[in-house]
């Protein structure tokens, strides 16, 4: 029977395939075992240590790794996560490509498993192409529709809205996830003697994708491009035949005549600040303040986009929580409080010696960590500090309903002297 000097004595002379073969034979006495089980996990932990440093060439370290693979799925040996992530990314380095990618596919983030499922992606395409399909239906006046969004995504000059091939295919991808990257699809086009023209090809991709698809492609470049081009890609929503209808929200200021109407404008970081910021909107709401929050409206299935521009433009105040996180996708224009940052961008520019409609709230960070470059020149109200809390409060919702706490007094009549 085995005992843990055996299978030390094994792992010294590294042995790898009689330690494999044991930890097969004698699962249950190594399960048994304290000792075992301790010895069994330090050849796991130095066997692959050790093995990062066998030429990718030898046959018996990979056939070595394929046995521990099997032992881990076959439960008779269970690795770490750790050591099972670095049990597939040697296995990969060594196999050969097709074998290889079948292992890549369960670490599709590391940069080895990338080049692998490129590289096996592009050898299927070199052999059998991607077949565009030949549309059966032609939406009623494409060209037109294709001519005008060229038009908004070919402004080279204008980084918001130009659409380079390689950001006009990872678009596609979001949709059709087995499409080829733009080298692989650039070397088929030149392959199959056709033209890499943008707008040859733009225009083929789009005509070949299955209807549902391009309808999903052309509705999210337009997504992207209206904050910058609304006028444009209104009017190629006009021409499109199946326009996505718009949610219908009723207008605010016909519901709270009275009642000052706030947007509040933040950024999701976690749950901690999800409830701070909820808190604050009911707490606003109890005070006779009419708030506008994403978590009071947005159910699955509504627009995002559609309720950030249409309430937006009719509020009285729009509060901006300021983090860290919130700059960042400011500074980037991504997600929710990207479009809103773009917006209340153009309020700003507009008014920058007069600002009346927004509130800055500072909760976390400094002023030049949290607050975007050109937002730092307003005055913000603290809220970073718990403890003084209801203070802040009060500023607030005196700015809110122009309440100031210190009011200029009338001025009087002149003096007889």
């Amino acid at each position: 029977m085995i005992n843990q000097e055996d299978l030390y004595q094994l792992l010294y002379n590294e042995q790898w395939t009689e330690i494999l073969n044991l930890l097969y034979k004698e699962k249950q006495h190594i399960k048994n075992d304290v000792l075992l089980s301790f010895a069994s996990k330090t050849f796991e932990a130095e066997f692959l240590n050790k093995v990062k440093n066998y030429d990718n060439s030898r046959i018996d370290i990979t056939n070595n790794l394929s046995k521990l693979y099997l032992l881990h799925h076959g439960n008779f040996h269970q690795l770490t996560d750790e050591n099972y992530k670095t049990l597939i990314l040697e296995i990969v380095k060594r196999k050969p490509l097709e074998e290889a990618y079948q292992y890549a596919i369960t670490f599709p983030d590391e940069d080895i498993c990338k080049k692998i499922i490129s590289d096996f992606n592009f050898l299927i395409i070199k052999k059998e192409g991607y077949k565009l399909r030949q549309p059966n239906k032609t939406p009623q006046n494409w060209i037109e529709i294709y001519n005008r969004l060229f038009e908004v995504i070919n402004n080279q000059s204008d980084t918001a809205t130009y659409f380079s091939g390689p950001r006009f295919i990872d678009t596609i991808r979001q949709y059709e996830p087995f499409f080829p990257d733009y080298p692989q699809f650039i070397n088929q086009r030149n392959f199959e003697g056709k033209s890499t023209s943008r707008k040859i090809f733009y225009y083929d991709i789009l005509l070949g994708l299955r209807e549902d698809i391009r309808v999903k492609v052309i509705t999210r470049i337009l997504e992207i491009v209206k904050p910058f081009e609304k006028e444009k890609v209104i009017a190629i929503e006009n021409i499109i035949d199946n326009k996505i209808p718009e949610v219908k929200i009723e207008k605010i200021s016909s519901i709270y005549n009275n009642k000052p109407n706030v947007f509040i404008s933040y950024s999701w970081d976690n749950k901690e600040h999800k409830n701070w910021v909820l808190n604050l909107a009911n707490k606003l709401c109890s005070d006779g303040i009419n708030v506008i929050l994403d978590r009071y409206y947005l159910k699955p299935g509504k627009n995002l986009t559609h309720f950030v521009e249409e309430n937006l433009s009719q509020v009285d105040r729009v509060i901006v929580i300021f983090t860290k996180n919130y700059k960042l996708k400011a500074d980037k224009r991504t997600g929710g409080v990207g479009y809103e940052y773009s917006i209340m961008n153009v309020e700003l520019y507009n008014n920058q010696t007069s600002n009346e409609k927004i509130i800055p709230i500072l909760r976390e960070g400094t002023k030049e960590e949290s607050i975007p470059t050109f937002m730092q020149q307003f005055i913000h109200i603290d809220t970073r500090n718990d403890e003084n809390f209801e203070n802040s409060y009060i500023d607030l919702i005196r700015e809110i309903y122009n309440e100031p706490e210190i009011k200029k007094p009338k001025i009087g009549e002149k003096p007889i002297f």
